[in-house]
């Protein structure tokens, strides 16, 4: 594993939230990334999120358990702040992992697993419109030439 592949996190077209796993990850990385989205939730602006886990192989059991507690752990923030997480999934193994986290611990708010970073912005854009949130919801499909696929009516 490449340890200075980190897992990151851009905000730069906030209130989206987009997330990128390397092919592996340390348990610190993931604790570093965990303690970033945390600092999100706690700004008590509602947002949506995708995760790009294209890149990742796998993760490890002890890592999926981790990520089940912080939702737990989190939950009532999730309710009211995530507007939903997209999850770019393009391997059957890692389709599996999402199973097994969503069994281990159902997720508080919307999570549509994406299999292109176009379906994914499409729908984290519908998200943001249907919150209200239509200028960053136009910024989203904008960035990335999306508008053609915008729903009318």
């Amino acid at each position: 594993m490449d340890s200075s592949a980190s897992i990151t996190i851009d905000d730069s077209l906030w209130p989206l939230l987009q997330v990128k796993f390397p092919s592996a990850f340390t348990n610190p990385q993931q604790e570093q990334y965990l303690s970033r989205l945390l600092t999100y939730l706690r700004r008590g602006e509602r947002y949506v999120g995708v995760m790009d886990t294209h890149l990742l192989k796998n993760s490890s059991s002890e890592q999926r358990q981790r990520q089940a507690e912080f939702i737990k752990e989190h939950e009532a923030l999730f309710r009211q702040y995530s507007l939903g997480t997209a999850g770019i999934v393009t391997s059957p193994l890692m389709a599996l992992g999402a199973r097994i986290l969503i069994h281990l611990k159902p997720m508080p708010t919307p999570f549509y697993v994406a299999s292109s970073l176009p379906a994914a912005m499409t729908w984290a854009a519908q998200r943001l419109e249907s919150a209200g949130l239509l200028e960053p919801a136009e910024r989203v499909r904008r960035h990335f030439g999306l508008l053609a696929e915008r729903r009318t009516g």
